[in-house]
């Protein structure tokens, strides 16, 4: 019987040296998946850049603006700002995923050309009101929006072409 339990408790610490081995050369350890899925990013235009109707100077060069708030064409150096037509500065609504960083991107200038005409262009300095990027309002897990304006100014020399211009461009926004 002291020969049975002998051989047991050997054959115990065999077999417990064997498992204390084999822990020793594997080791597990567990990784945790995530994401955040938020909204697609959208920009649409609400207002479009109008700088009305100009006279412009007998001579000379005079400056044109339409400023990125408010409504009204400032002209000066013999250039005058006439009545009648809409004037504004243009105006976008981003849309997506609130509280995330959106970085926007606004042309420095744009060209207008004579409709219907050739040759001549004027060139338009674009004034944003927001920096390169900006905050969506509201916070995660809720749509949110940010408003973008945009004026404008140019030079219009006294021998500009008479007649109605147009041009576009694009404003590009993407998360950042």
């Amino acid at each position: 019987m002291k020969k049975t339990l002998a051989c047991a408790l050997v054959a115990a610490g065999i077999m417990a040296g064997s498992s204390a081995a084999l822990a020793q050369s594997t080791a597990t350890a567990t990784a945790t998946g995530t994401t955040t899925i938020i909204r697609p990013l959208t920009i649409s235009k609400d207002v479009d850049l109008a700088f009305g109707r100009i006279v412009k100077p007998g001579t000379g060069s005079g400056t044109v603006a339409v400023a990125n708030t408010g409504s009204s064409a400032l002209a000066g150096s013999g250039a005058i700002a006439l009545p009648g037509l809409a004037v504004s500065h243009a105006q976008f609504t981003m849309a997506g995923e609130g509280g995330q960083l959106v970085n926007v991107t606004v042309p420095a200038s744009f060209d207008m050309a004579l409709v219907g005409g050739t040759g001549q262009k004027i060139t338009v300095s674009l004034d944003p009101d927001l920096g390169t990027s900006t905050t969506l309002s509201n916070a995660l897990g809720v749509a949110g929006s940010k408003t973008l304006n945009v004026g404008g100014h140019f030079s219009l020399p006294s021998t500009q072409d008479t007649g109605a211009y147009s041009g576009t461009f694009d404003v590009t926004v993407a998360y950042n």
